[in-house]
């Protein structure tokens, strides 16, 4: 008989992002916030081992020196191991109208947990909440500090792009420009064509972006619409369901990737 042996379950070593890491032996100056995280809430010892992250890519094992109260650094101390099977086939990033409250939080946290590539806030005309000036770079600055936590934790290779916000017309013009063979979702109730059927025929294009266009909570424009419209927008029916706008951009992503075999596992 088989005596089944004990499972040994290996605790993963913590996880810093340091976009400067590029090869072995190279030693890397921790921020204030950085050394505070590795000795104060972590509470690593001189000499521990972690793993350097740089955003590009790219990981490398890494070993931790405190060189004086308020002075750290990190060697890596291997060859940079790619991390390409960690993203999605295709990319897929996501328009997403200002929503109220902290319901963006959400969004950018849970769709860069399921892939997204990056993210485009859009000033929607029916958009409760309206950001501008210094209020829209402390809001922005929160939101990149949200995907670079929810990045280190779900393993990510890339670290996802947060956009300045910015309107529907010039964004959209942003994005045919950096992005010109990218296909425009424009999700609306009104659409003929629904995602399954379109999904059913859509075609492998891993070099074309999807950009996934979620509304506020009172929808998109007609004059929002329009304007899609010219700029090469395909309309689409998600559901009969009326989903919230956080939960749409969330779920919309989730069955991309399950309909397109987007995820590589």
């Amino acid at each position: 008989m088989t005596v089944p042996r004990e499972k040994t379950t290996e605790k993963r070593k913590p996880r810093f992002h340091l976009a400067e890491a590029r090869s072995q032996g190279q030693a890397l100056a921790l921020d204030e916030d950085l050394m505070h995280y590795a000795s104060r809430v972590l509470r690593l010892l001189d000499g521990a081992s972690l793993r350097v992250w740089n955003g590009k890519g790219q990981e490398f094992d890494g070993q931790i020196q405190y060189l004086g109260k308020k002075l750290a650094q990190i060697t890596l101390t291997s060859p940079a191991n790619r991390l390409d099977h960690m993203e999605l086939e295709r990319q897929v990033y996501i328009l997403q109208a200002l929503p109220e409250s902290d319901k963006m939080d959400w969004v950018l946290e849970k769709c860069t947990e399921l892939g997204a590539a990056g993210f485009y806030p859009v000033q929607g005309e029916r958009s409760v909440v309206k950001l501008d000036g210094e209020r829209a770079k402390k809001r922005h600055a929160h939101w990149e500090r949200i995907v670079m936590a929810a990045s280190l934790q779900s393993e990510r290779a890339l670290l996802p792009q947060v956009c300045n916000i910015g309107l529907l017309e010039g964004t959209l013009a942003h994005i045919k420009q950096s992005h010109p063979n990218a296909e425009l979702l424009w999700f609306t109730p009104h659409a003929e064509q629904n995602m399954g059927m379109w999904a059913t025929n859509a075609t492998a294009k891993p070099e074309c972006p999807l950009i996934v266009c979620v509304g506020p909570e009172g929808g998109w424009s007609a004059r929002e619409t329009e304007l899609a419209a010219r700029m090469g927008a395909l309309p689409l029916k998600f559901s009969n369901r009326i989903l919230r706008t956080e939960t749409f951009a969330i779920a919309c992503l989730s069955q991309l990737t399950a309909r397109l075999g987007l995820d590589p596992i």
